[in-house]
């Protein structure tokens, strides 16, 4: 999501609007231009999400000059801009980046989550004029929940330019690994990423390829549940243990995943929770083939056949012929690689922004009062969700 904004940001920017983000106060500050931090609390645990404290009234000075109030998430800061936005009858966008519902593993009751869930974004989207959908999957999720608000679909973007001539040696150098084939995941090391699926699919390739490699770059809360079973649960496969076909990075700085991308064949996911994965869209741009499942957001992105592979959702007999079928055929897969870095190219953030930007002219049209503020768009979110 952060990688997102700040795509919107740089793009909105670049077409001549003045951009502010509402974001917690980090310790970790960033002095960079148009930065409100708000006061807040950590949650308790792991999670990295912050409770937002009522807005002090510099914040909301600042806030009351914006000509759009656009939030990126639905909880306590979304929830403070809905109420900025009544009060200064500012147009109130949401952008709906999450099935949120598919996090309920993270609570006690499961079932009863996601029944709130679903009932507290239906409520939450009624104080929105609009709500961004970035891709056709979660606009048809959001209309099953019975939403009347109107939604327009605008995708994600991505900076191109960071994808090309990296270090195609970087995963072979930095581990001390053979030119042997990579499958690289890039994400968060969660429960939601359905990495146990993943693994599982990767020691059947083992079974028929010993020589390929694993890579899963990021961290996560179940980082060290994923080293257990790669490291004790797995069984030998052959006379090799996935132990040593597999790695977990960790935490990898944002600046590094094309060096990463570039070093690797194939990308795969097996995630069932995603909207518009920018991972995606970054693979496509470093030219790498996908294998995904045909779910909502990332069997979007990928026409099976023509840029990736796309298989029923935990379907591990279909999903494994699609990893062996790129690793055996290299000729299908540069093809596939190279029409998947053909179609990145309109998901240049600059491109979205201006699909963005066209979406929040449509809404200043009804609010032609504000319209002649400069400043156009407040991205008012909360980081690392």
């Amino acid at each position: 999501m952060v990688n997102s904004i700040d795509g919107f940001r740089r793009g909105l920017t670049e077409l001549g609007h003045e951009v502010y983000i509402f974001c917690p106060d980090y310790k970790e500050r960033i002095n960079e231009k148009n930065i409100i931090r708000c006061k807040s609390f950590p949650y308790p645990g792991k999670s990295k999400y912050h409770y937002i404290l009522p807005f002090t009234n510099r914040v909301k000075a600042i806030a009351r000059s914006m000509s759009i109030i656009h939030s990126q998430h639905p909880f306590t800061m979304g929830q403070r801009a809905a109420k900025l936005s009544e009060e200064f009858n500012i147009p109130f966008i949401f952008t709906n980046h999450t099935q949120y519902e598919q996090y309920a593993h993270y609570a006690p009751v499961k079932g009863l989550v996601k029944w709130y869930m679903k009932s507290y974004i239906k409520n939450f989207v009624k104080k929105c004029q609009l709500i961004i959908a970035p891709a056709q999957g979660i606009k048809d999720k959001l209309l099953e929940y019975k939403v009347e608000t109107p939604i327009e679909i605008v995708p994600n973007g991505i900076d191109l330019k960071r994808f090309k001539n990296r270090n195609k040696n970087f995963i072979k150098d930095k581990y001390n690994l053979k030119n042997w084939p990579m499958f690289v995941f890039v994400g968060r090391i969660a429960e939601e990423k359905n990495l146990t699926f993943l693994i599982n699919a990767f020691t059947k390739v083992l079974e028929k390829h010993h020589e390929c490699y694993l890579i899963l770059v990021g961290g996560g809360p179940e980082q060290q549940r994923y080293q257990d079973l790669i490291t004790t649960s797995q069984s030998r496969t052959g006379r090799f243990w996935v132990k040593d076909r597999v790695i977990i990075t960790g935490f990898v700085p944002y600046e590094e995943i094309p060096d990463y991308l570039a070093s690797s064949d194939i990308f795969v996911s097996t995630s069932k929770t995603e909207v518009h994965p920018l991972t995606v869209l970054e693979a496509m741009a470093t030219g790498l083939p996908s294998v995904v499942f045909d779910t909502v957001g990332t069997g979007e992105i990928i026409i099976n056949n023509i840029d990736g592979l796309k298989t029923k959702t935990d379907n591990i007999k279909d999903y494994v012929w699609a990893m062996i079928r790129l690793l055996e055929n290299k000729t299908i897969r540069l093809e596939l690689g190279h029409l998947a870095l053909e179609k990145s190219k309109r998901y240049s953030y600059l491109e979205t922004s201006k699909i963005m930007e066209k979406v929040y002219n449509k809404v200043l049209e009804k609010y032609s009062s504000k319209s002649s503020k400069a400043t156009l768009p407040s991205m008012v979110k909360e980081e690392n969700v």
